[in-house]
């Protein structure tokens, strides 16, 4: 029952009305391919009625809470009223916003009824677990199963939700022996439309004709029906994995009912995959734990499970999933599961690309580790490292050990910025602050909004904490910690803007950072506002108070609405091309055009000849943009930042305002080849005339030493983090181009008007515009909502 609306009167201030978008427009296209829901008349929503809806979708769920209590009185009503009207005007103007998650699902009738459905990610721990009482897939059982962990994350990633798999020896090593091998068998309608294709793929698949062996038909009368369905789907994976255990040596599917490729899908949007992906999936399953019959699977096949479940979603309807594989320091079969240059995983490489993977490790992790993590990192790009130990003890650095504090913890989410037991979501929500600045600068707002916005962050997560959750593993664990994710975003433009100076002043004799402490004075009394208004909320509510509250996401696609620096990142460079990827045929197209924006026909390839190979059915526009920081004297591009710098950052927001933990991607430098000389002093060179280069050792050497000495400096504070070499290759139409000044003032005095204007309010949903997916996280590997 809907309680909260906000009226027409309030509502025809913001009609018709555009806020300050992020990128001088950028931000609104964005939004629309993204957030924006197709209307029951065909054409999207504008911005004013996307709020609308995810603010009357979060305020009801605190006035159903408050009816229940029976304390839903009318001056409540009218106090909870003036509170949805102001967050209401906050969220308007892109001082605050709700997760990707939140902005699609919040106020929809698949949110009320699938509560999992506004939380961007989950965590999950390898073991043998019990299905419970309640869960989607209407499983009744209170026994141990080896399926779960596998079936619950690809439930939660077919919902477009990330997952974590903790996939350490103290979870695998609980899993039983593989019983024993199962024969798979598929059957199909012999006039579905995918019939030929699931036939091509080799995976044992069968045509339902009146010509089957009587073998054949008494498989089919005993088949697994897939429903079409998701939940028809995360049955079909646990049937297969528990049969292996089960003593069950031949097991029939039937996919009949799933439809075919091309098929629209309700809930989340979008078209089917057909049922090949969830044949082919199940089929590697099958062979993986077949070949391990007698014996237990290690942590890195059963991460190839969850991978291969990466793979299956991808190619569905999702799109994008994010994973994380957690596994042992120590654990070198793991740590070189995606060296293809081993014999062992040339196969899986078709498969272990759908995964990041990050080790443990501990207060007693030596520096000969680090230095052997390090290496990896240097030359593959992983593994990341989180810090589980130093998770369950510690909040805020600053506030020091509280052991047990978190004792739950088992891992993270992919992205690394919240902290999460075993069945586990993240909580997330947004505060702009260079929009708080601008609008106190301007004499708009007073200093009072940055209390407001953590008041209103904190209240609308803390609401979504009481949605009915799918999974009883995760009620329960919801209900009782109530775990937030409170981000602040646009960090390095917000330093620059308020202080004049940098976050970091610089490094003392020892090599530690020298914190601003205005920075982190301000930081701590955010902090101190949001923990202030959960306590509050959660008297008010019944309910206990969040065990956790805050953390620093990686915020891609909202910091573009913002139009700010991503999380703790830097902006790519002062001035810059933005290049994104439409359908030729979509409805912006020609909106664009009109616009000025530069189009230009997608590059899909090079000829024999190296001559461009062009995609017809894709184009790419190019959006000037300008950073809101890029003529300040002390402006740092991403890939000017030195690494110690990079990390002091994340450990500054680690110890003064994330008591989960603050995500960030540290970026390096690798070490450039040296040119190769005769002994007369002549430089070698190719038979084109170019100069030879070889590998420099000595200089990979000290990078590594520097990487292993910030993993090493750092142990006790960060709680995760990853690292990747900084992008230097260039090829055409990449998704970021540094521009100059004077190229960026000719482009955008090119552009004649804003994409609103020229739409009159509105435009023709288009289910396939998704031709280039801006990630909700800043790298873009998490789901596209």
């Amino acid at each position: 029952m809907q309680y909260m609306k906000l009226s027409d009167e309030f509502l025809s201030q913001y009609k018709g009305k555009q806020p300050k978008w992020g990128f001088d427009g950028l931000g609104y296209i964005i939004y629309l391919r993204t957030y924006a829901r197709t209307k029951q008349d065909g054409t999207l929503e504008d911005w004013w009625e996307t709020v609308r809806r995810f603010t009357e979708g979060n305020f009801n769920i605190e006035a159903q809470r408050l009816v229940k209590l029976g304390k839903f009185t009318f001056s409540k009503k009218r106090q909870l009223r003036q509170e949805m009207e102001r967050f209401y005007h906050m969220a308007f103007n892109l001082v605050i916003l709700p997760p990707g998650r939140g902005m699609w699902m919040s106020g929809t009738e698949y949110a009320n009824r699938v509560g999992d459905a506004e939380n961007n990610c989950w965590f999950i721990s390898m073991r043998p677990q019990a299905y419970g009482k309640v869960n989607p897939l209407g499983v009744k059982s209170n026994k141990p199963l080896p399926s779960f962990p596998a079936v619950f994350t690809f439930d939660q990633a077919m919902k477009g939700g990330g997952v974590g798999d903790n996939i350490q020896i103290k979870n695998t090593g609980l899993m039983p022996e593989v019983k024993n091998s199962t024969e798979l068998k598929f059957y199909v309608n012999a006039h579905h439309e995918d019939v030929e294709e699931l036939l091509a793929l080799k995976c044992g698949v069968h045509k339902k004709t009146l010509d089957l062996t009587g073998k054949q038909v008494r498989d089919l009368e005993s088949s697994f029906v897939v429903p079409d369905s998701r939940e028809g789907w995360a049955n079909a994976l646990r049937i297969v994995i528990d049969a292996h255990f089960e003593g069950k040596d031949s097991l029939a599917i039937d996919v009949s009912k799933v439809r075919p490729k091309g098929a629209p899908i309700r809930g989340f949007g979008g078209t089917a995959s057909g049922p090949a992906p969830l044949v082919e999936m199940l089929t590697k399953v099958n062979r993986i734990l077949n070949r391990r019959v007698g014996r237990k699977l290690t942590p890195t096949e059963w991460g190839d499970i969850i991978q291969l479940i990466g793979t299956c979603v991808v190619a569905g309807n999702v799109r994008r999933t994010a994973l994380i594989l957690i596994g042992d320091q120590d654990d070198q079969q793991f740590i070189q599961s995606k060296n293809y240059e081993l014999e062992e995983n040339q196969a899986a490489s078709q498969w272990r690309w759908a995964s990041n993977n990050s080790v443990d490790i501990s207060f007693n992790t030596t520096s000969i580790q680090f230095k052997k993590i390090a290496e990896n990192i240097y030359y593959n790009g992983e593994p990341g490292v989180v810090n589980v130990a130093l998770a369950k003890d510690y909040g805020r650095i600053a506030d020091g050990k509280q052991e047990g504090v978190d004792e739950e913890v088992e891992g993270f989410n992919p992205c690394g910025e919240v902290t999460l037991p075993n069945g586990s979501p993240c909580n997330l929500f947004e505060i702009n602050l260079p929009r708080i600045h601008e609008l106190i600068e301007a004499g708009v707002e007073t200093d009072f909004l940055y209390e407001e916005a953590a008041y209103m962050a904190a209240r609308y997560a803390y609401r979504v904490t009481f949605r009915p959750y799918e999974w009883e593993v995760t009620r329960e664990i919801v209900e009782r910690h109530r775990r937030l994710g409170i981000g602040i975003t646009g960090i390095t433009d917000w330093v620059l803007m308020k202080f004049g100076d940098r976050a970091i002043l610089g490094f003392n004799d020892n090599g530690d950072p020298i914190f601003n402490k205005e920075v982190t004075k301000s930081l701590d009394a955010l902090y101190n506002h949001v923990k202030e208004s959960n306590i509050a909320q959660a008297k008010d509510l019944g309910a206990n108070e969040s065990i956790k509250l805050t953390t620093v996401k990686p915020s891609g696609t909202v910091s573009i609405l913002m139009g700010v620096s991503p999380g703790q990142h830097f902006h790519w460079s002062k001035y810059m091309v933005r290049r994104v990827r439409f359908a030729a045929n979509a409805p912006l197209v020609p909106v664009l055009e009109e616009c000025g924006y530069p189009k230009e026909q997608a590059i899909k390839g090079f000829d024999e000849k190296g001559n461009p190979v062009y995609d017809e059915n894709t184009v790419v526009f190019s959006f000037p943009v300008k950073a809101p920081i890029a003529e300040h004297e002390k402006f740092q591009s991403a890939g000017d930042v030195p690494l110690h710098e990079q990390a002091a950052i994340q450990a500054l927001l680690q110890t003064f305002w994330s008591d989960n933990a603050v995500s960030a991607t540290l970026s390096f430098k690798k070490a450039l080849p040296k040119p190769v000389y005769f002994s007369d002093g002549t430089q070698l060179q190719d038979k084109f005339g170019y100069p030879v280069l070889e590998p420099n050792p000595r200089e990979e050497k000290q990078i590594v030493e520097e990487i292993a000495d910030v993993l090493n400096r750092y142990s006790t504070v960060l709680k995760s983090t990853s690292l990747l070499p900084h992008a230097t290759e260039t090829y055409p139409q990449m998704p970021y181009e540094e521009i100059s000044e004077e190229e960026y003032k000719e482009m955008a005095s090119k552009i004649t008007a804003k994409p609103w204007e020229v739409m009159n309010g509105t435009i023709l949903a288009d289910q396939e515009s998704e031709e280039d997916v801006i990630g909700e996280c800043e790298g873009g590997v998490c789901p596209i909502k």
